[in-house]
Formats: C-alpha cells, sequence, structure tokens
C-alpha cells in the first residue's frame, strides 16, 4: 500500500514515490542546457500547447517529497487543499497529540485509541483495553521494547519499528522537542550513510517544519540544492540547515531521491483490522 496511491492504515502507513531518476547518469549541465532549447523550439505541425516547455525536473521531485504534509500537521490543515493523502497524513500525525492527552489523563474522556477516527469500532472491548495498555507505554517511552511489544498486540506484519520510531518522533516534534525528534530517528537508523534514504531525510525535515524550527519552504529549497549536487550542479555547502548540509557531505550517503517508503503514517488508520 502506498500514501502516493491506496493510502491504507491496516499498515499504519506505507507511502511509495515512484520517480524515474537514475543520479548516477546525469548530464552535464550544458547538455541538459541543449536539450532545454530543443525541446522549447517550436515543432512544425504541433500546437503551442502540444510543444510546451517541461517542468522544472528538480522542482516536480521537491514536489514528490510533500512537505506540506508537515507544514498541516503543524498549523492549518487546509495547507493540504485537495490532497487527500497530505490530509490524512497530517490528521493522523495530529492524532498523537491526542492520544498522548488520553494516556497522561489530562483527557479522561477516552482512550488513545479513540483518538484515531473509524478505528475503536473495530475491536472489542477487551482488545480495545490492551492495545490502550501497550500503546501508552510505547508514547510515555519510545524505545525498542515497548514499540516490539505495541507490534505484538496487533496481527498485522506491516506494523514496524520503523514506522514507530517516525510516528513517536514527530509526537516529539510537535511538543516542540526538534532536537529530540531527530535524536530519536539518528539513534535508531544510525550515522548517516547507505542505510539512509529518502524517507528517513524527510523524516528529520519533518522534525524542524513539525517544531516551527524551519519553514516548509526553507526545506524545499535545500533539497532542490541537494537535488543539483547529485546532478553535478553545486555544492553540498550550499545548503543551509547543517544538518542536511552534513548528510549530503557524508561518505556514502544514501540519496535523497524520492524513490522510497517513508516513515510517516498516512491515515488516521493507526491500527490493522484486526488485533491479537
Amino acid at each position: 500500500m502506498s500514501l502516493r496511491s491506496c493510502v491504507v492504515f491496516n499498515v499504519l502507513f506505507i507511502m511509495l514515490f515512484l520517480v524515474c531518476v537514475d543520479s548516477s547518469k546525469a548530464e552535464p549541465q550544458q547538455k541538459k542546457e541543449i536539450k532545454v532549447q530543443q525541446l522549447m523550439t517550436p515543432v512544425t505541425g504541433l500546437s503551442v500547447s502540444a510543444a510546451k516547455v517541461p517542468a522544472d525536473p528538480m522542482k516536480a521531485l521537491v514536489d514528490r517529497l510533500d512537505l506540506k504534509m508537515y507544514e498541516a500537521a503543524g498549523g492549518d490543515l487546509s495547507m493540504c487543499r485537495n490532497g487527500w493523502q497530505c490530509l490524512k497524513g497530517a490528521k493522523y500525525i495530529k492524532s498523537w497529540l491526542c492520544a498522548e492527552d488520553a494516556c497522561n489523563g489530562t483527557d479522561k474522556t477516552k482512550k488513545g485509541i479513540n483518538c484515531f477516527e473509524g478505528v475503536a469500532s473495530k475491536y472489542s472491548k477487551a482488545q480495545q483495553d490492551e492495545i490502550s495498555v501497550s500503546f501508552c507505554a510505547l508514547i510515555e517511552s519510545p524505545n525498542t521494547a515497548t514499540r516490539q511489544d505495541f507490534i505484538d498486540h496487533l496481527s498485522n506484519p506491516n506494523v514496524t519499528q520503523d514506522i514507530l520510531v517516525g510516528a513517536t518522533a514527530f509526537l516529539m516534534a510537535l511538543k516542540g522537542y526538534e532536537d529530540g525528534c531527530e535524536h530519536h530517528i539518528k539513534d535508531y537508523v544510525g550515522a548517516y550513510g547507505p542505510q539512509w534514504s529518502e524517507k528517513w531525510y524527510t523524516a528529520l525535515s519533518g522534525c524542524r517544519i513539525l517544531a516551527g524550527v524551519r519553514a516548509r519552504q526553507q526545506e524545499e529549497k535545500d533539497y532542490y540544492t541537494w537535488f543539483g549536487v547529485i546532478n553535478g550542479v553545486g555544492s553540498c555547502s550550499d545548503i543551509v540547515d547543517g544538518g542536511m548540509r552534513e548528510a549530503c557531505s557524508a561518505p556514502q550517503a544514501a540519496s535523497p531521491l524520492p524513490v522510497s517508503p517513508k516513515p510517516v503514517p498516512a491515515s488516521p488508520e493507526v491500527l490493522p483490522d484486526n488485533a491479537k
């Protein structure tokens, strides 16, 4: 399942962005400029509309990162406009604040599971109670053990440690702990290297956007620069954010091009259809 094609949070989330990009075969800038000029040259027999200049491929890649979801979750949901995937993801991220209030007793009217639309009714009261206890333990102390305990209460194998790391990290960011959010992700993934990917880089962007440390536009501008570096234009030192600049410069660093699942919940449905 994917955020771009079919958002189903019977898996908590799986977002899949397919982009036909081969960064290892990037063309020199001069050749790219020649190609652009050729594309802009009027073609005999074609109408003006049929000979449109293609959109900026770098911007198209940046747009695929869907950073608006974080902006909407940290502020105004209308930022998603007509993007239903973006809206569901933003609502889901916000729902974790509700769940935390339920777990710490700030809101005594519900359990954490009730914060996620359409989920509680799928389970018996006994199942809801068991899941809620495990859920609250995860929120209170997110670590390998509490994540695994939560997973063990569910029957869906697609609910993974990756997914829960992203969700609990974003909860920290929503509360203003941007450093905690980033450290939580970095402690789990490890030092910048081959094991990193777009899904984790954008998760760090989510930390910064949700905590209000950086604006979405600032993050997007840095990705635009990074994608340019991959294509042989500019350098990592041109990236403003220190963390992203470090990732760009890291030996054997993974590409940030959007081609992999994100560790970001894509739907307000936090649990699968069946629980143990």
